[in-house]
């Protein structure tokens, strides 16, 4: 018989003990430095505007500053793959939503399990999203899309394989004849479609609008649930005849791991933002729809729609995983 002597034993007891009080106390007294957020698209965007203008609340209630970390491309998957590699000692949170949850688990192979790899902090805001063409386009039409791709095909920008399920599907079911052009950024995707690089962009109010209200762009749907509220008379796609759409839900997380005081810390943080007038009527002039949900409702709301995303994407064929 191994025996091992008492006061190892004691000694090794004590250590852990002392562990658990350190962390203990490390929860208590966070945050002691600067936080960090990664976003999954370069300055400017819709993201990353919605960041900051979360993240100026946020630092008046935890009292340290919130550093915005533009980590783009991927298809918007380098910036949670970093999130899920980093330390869950509570100063590193990135953005999530239904592209890293629904879309391009399914798509892709991915260096992360969004179910395992992150600890939901909030929801945040839902993002909508439009399909348009530059102003001198011979597309005039959502219709005219499926038609004059037949005769010849049609290339779209975009940054996110969220943002662009329904072109997909209109390949797929309509016999459309559609190429995607991916970019890293919102803007430099509009820009594409302005300059006439790509027949068609697909991308946030935040990054269109713009370019809408300047001349440049037309929008011929909204592909969310609902109209633009800055362009009302402009249909969606399910009211013109077309049952297609994106969904935009966008929240935050810490990696798997964190301890649950610091979590829950954070949670009320986003919460108090969240409900703040000021934020929410800050992201509604980015044209992001406010929306908020604690973590544990956030995860709950995406696994109801993981069976509807994986339908479409089947439906669109897309499904790759």
């Amino acid at each position: 018989m191994i025996r091992i002597p008492a006061l190892k034993v004691l000694a090794a007891a004590a250590g852990v003990c002392l562990l658990g009080a350190l962390t203990a106390h490390a929860a208590d007294d966070w945050p002691r430095k600067e936080i960090t957020l990664i976003n999954n698209y370069p300055p400017g965007s819709a993201t990353e505007l919605t960041a900051r203008a979360i993240a100026r609340s946020i630092e008046k209630t935890i009292g340290k500053p919130v550093i915005i970390k533009a980590v783009p491309g991927g298809a918007g998957q380098l910036g949670p793959a970093e999130l899920a590699r980093s330390a869950p000692d509570g100063y590193t949170i990135g953005l999530v939503g239904s592209s890293s949850y629904l879309t391009a688990p399914h798509m892709m192979d991915l260096p992360f399990d969004p179910w395992k790899s992150f600890d939901l902090i909030a929801q945040a805001a839902e993002l909508r999203y439009g399909v348009g063409v530059r102003k001198d386009s011979p597309i005039k039409s959502v219709q005219d899309i499926v038609d004059q791709s037949k005769k010849k095909r049609l290339t779209y920008s975009s940054t996110s394989p969220n943002n662009v399920l329904p072109l997909f599907q209109m390949a797929k079911l309509n016999g459309a004849n559609l190429r995607w052009v991916t970019f890293a950024g919102g803007a430099e995707s509009v820009l594409q479609a302005v300059g006439g690089h790509v027949d068609l962009t697909l991308q946030s109010a935040t990054e269109m609008k713009p370019q809408i209200d300047a001349g440049n762009l037309r929008l011929l749907a909204s592909t969310s649930p609902e109209r633009w509220p800055d362009y009302p008379d402009v249909k969606t796609l399910r009211e013109l005849g077309f049952d297609y759409i994106s969904f935009g839900p966008m929240g935050y997380a810490f990696p798997k791991g964190v301890d649950p005081k610091v979590r829950d810390k954070m949670e009320k943080a986003f919460e108090i933002a969240l409900k703040d007038p000021e934020v929410q009527d800050q992201l509604k002039k980015l044209g992001v729809a406010p929306s908020y949900r604690t973590g544990a409702e956030f995860y709950d709301h995406m696994k109801k729609m993981e069976p509807l995303f994986i339908q479409i994407l089947t439906e669109a064929g897309m499904k790759t995983r």
